[in-house]
This record gives structure tokens, sequence and C-alpha cells, in this order.
């Protein structure tokens, strides 16, 4: 059987912003603010009207590199992180609209999607633009009163050629830099944006460029380093690492014989981490269960341990699934606690009896156990009948 792709492959597709950090009301009332003119001087004689000439000269020179690598005419020196607009009289018809979100897309997702389809939204005094062209795909939100830009969402897979020159070779550079034995080879680019947040000059944007090979992933955001995650050899690591993370596996699922299959590093967000993958059943057969232990690079201590052949689907349809969310919510909140603790107390060193349980009512089957003092937190995700299928450490605060 063709083996599983890494982790890494479905965080690309699936993108970063899992949670959007921005709210409708944020976009509902973005406000652009215009960069006033500079005043020239007056005269003041020959030699220094002429001083004044040149350094006006300069100054709308580098004024209009400025706005050309603003509006991503100079290629790769396209901006992440403000959007800024131009102010004129907005055109609020339907192809106005259009034109404006076309506009858009090439400046900041640097890709021509194909027109789906627009969606005017009365009560919320918008309009919502969509393209998409096979997995890619755009949406651009724009005020239909003043005709600005409120939110956007794009997603869209690049070559290697099609993507930023000096962001690539910044991205061979640095997961070298942090581990990466080899020269990374790149196999595609994957682009996210997502903004909508207002500040004082514009809205924020969220710029996610992830480049992906073989064995990893590096991503920068808004062209600065993120995370990377890739594949280490086996023959670094020593059996008493491998026997760490089988105990700790073994505290979900006690049948069977796993397999150390791959060891990934994971480093981001201040975290520098080992990613054990486990296999059991032939490697040949069609018939196995994956499980993964995530443990501190350089102490080995255990941070968080899963057993994908607990998770339970839920169901696609919209009313039995309803059902199951209710029924995960409705779980016992001692039995639950007693049933994560059986798994975490062991590995963790810790007593679960005593931390908060905290259900999360827009995440069904997923609870949070912080300690007294919310100095330590454990998230647990639990499956339709209840059993642990998933432990992770987590921000405490």
């Amino acid at each position: 059987m063709k083996e599983r792709e890494p982790k890494w492959y479905e965080e690309a597709r699936n993108g970063p912003f899992r949670e959007s950090r921005f709210t409708d009301a944020a976009a509902d009332k973005v406000i652009m603010r215009v960069r006033s003119g500079v005043p020239g001087p007056e005269r003041a004689g020959q030699k220094l009207r002429r001083s004044f000439i040149a350094a006006a000269v300069i100054l709308l020179l580098a004024v209009a590199g400025a706005i050309l690598q603003q509006k991503g005419l100079l290629g790769e020196g396209r901006q992440a992180g403000l959007f800024y607009q131009e102010v004129k009289t907005p055109d609020l018809t339907d192809a106005g609209f259009r034109k404006t979100a076309e506009r858009v897309m090439q400046e900041q997702l640097g890709k021509k999607l194909s027109f789906v389809g627009l969606e005017r939204m009365d009560e919320a005094k918008q309009a919502a633009i969509i393209f998409r062209a096979g997995e890619d795909a755009a949406t651009v939100w724009i005020s239909s009163e003043t005709g600005q830009v409120l939110r956007m969402y794009m997603n869209a897979s690049f070559l290697p050629g099609e993507a930023d020159a000096n962001l690539l070779r910044t991205a061979k550079k640095t997961i070298q830099e942090i581990g990466y034995p080899r020269e990374f080879k790149i196999s595609r680019v994957q682009r996210f944006i997502q903004s909508g947040l207002k500040v004082e000059s514009g809205i924020q944007v969220q710029v996610q460029d992830s480049f992906i090979g073989n064995e990893g992933q590096i991503d920068f955001l808004n062209r600065k380093f993120d995370r990377a995650v890739f594949n280490v050899s086996l023959d670094l690591f020593t059996e008493e690492v491998n026997q760490i993370g089988l105990k700790a596996l073994q505290h979900l699922r006690t049948k069977g014989t796993d397999r150390l299959i791959r060891v990934s590093r994971n480093i981001g967000g201040g975290k520098d981490e080992l990613v054990l993958d486990y296999r059991q059943g032939d490697l040949s057969s069609s018939f196995f269960t994956m499980g993964s232990v995530t443990m501190d690079y350089y102490t080995h201590a255990v941070k968080g341990m899963s057993d994908m052949s607990l998770f339970i689907p839920k169901s696609q349809d919209s009313g039995q699934l309803a059902e199951q969310d209710q029924k995960l919510l409705n779980m016992d909140d001692a039995k639950l606690q007693d049933t994560a603790a059986a798994v975490v107390n062991g590995v963790f060193g810790i007593r679960l009896q005593e931390y908060k349980l905290e259900k999360n009512m827009k995440t069904p089957g997923i609870v949070m156990f912080r300690s007294v003092g919310k100095k330590h937190a454990i998230k647990v995700s639990y499956n339709l009948d209840g059993a642990v299928y998933n432990v992770q450490e987590a921000e405490a605060s």
C-alpha cells in the first residue's frame, strides 16, 4: 500500500487560518486614511531653489517606487501585512466590484483565477466576489456603500519557478540553518491570504507562503519565518528515545506491536519538537493503524500523543452531526476527567483530577484541563464512545 502522506501535506492544504481572528464587526467599517502630500518649500534664491528641486525629484522617485512596489508592479517587491486602497470615485456596480476584486487578487495572490460568481448581501451591505481554478480559490468582500475591500481569503498553489525568487532562496537557506542536513528540494509553494482586521491605515493582511518538499515544509508569515517541519534520519536517535515514545503511546492503546516508521522535527512558535510516527500492521497490508508521539527535541519530555485508530469520523448529515455533537457535549464531566486521567497522569506526572475541566461549545469532543493558577494545561480529544484518542500540552493562558 502507498505510504500515508506526512502531516505537513494535509496542513498545507488546510492552510494556517484554522480559526479566523477577524470578526464581521471589524470588517464592516474599514476606514482607509489617505496620506497627505508634503508642500514644497518657498523660493529663497536660485541656488536654494535648485537644491529643493533636486530633493523633490528624489522624494517623488521614492514615493513612486513605493507605490509601484505596493501595487505589485515590481514583481518580487510585493509587500505583505497591510493592504492600502486608492481613494477614487467608487464603481458600485457588479462589474465594478468584480474589477476591484480581480485587481486585489492579482496584487495579493499573484495569480488570476476564474470568476465564479458575485453575491450581494444587502443586510451586511457587502458583496462577495468568488473565484476558483481547480483547488485554488479566492473570495473578496467589498462594501456595497463605499466600494472598499473589507475582507479577503485566498489560497493558491505555485510551481517553484513561479514563486518569489528571493523568498525561495531564503526558505532553502533558513531550513538548513535550523537543522535540515541537505539541500532542501522544493516541489511546490502554497500561498494563503486572509484579512479583515481594521488598523489605522488599512486592513491587516496575513500572508503565509509554504515551501513544500518531499521531506518537509517551511512557512513564512508576512515574509518572516514562522515554522518548519522536516524528516530526520531514524539513525540519529537512540533506542531510549523510541522506548519513551512507545511507552507514551501505550497509554492510549495496549494491543498490538508498534513500529517506528518516521521521525520529524517541528520548529516554530518558540518550540522545537520531535514527532515520532508509529504504525501497527504489515507495511504491505492495507490494514494498519497510525499513532504519533510529540516530545521536546532536547529533553525528550513527552508533549502529546495520538492514536488515530480510535478516531471515529462524524456524520456528513447535518441533523445526525448535530446529535453527535450534542452527545459529546452531554458526556459526564467526572467520567471524562477519570478517563483522561488514566491516560495523562502517568505520561505527564500530574494528577489530572485536580485540574479544572472546561468544555468548548464550539468544539464538541475537545476538552481543556487547566491546573490551579492556570500554569499548565492539557487538551484532550474524545471520540463518540468517550475514549481518548489525542492528548496535547496546550498554552496555559
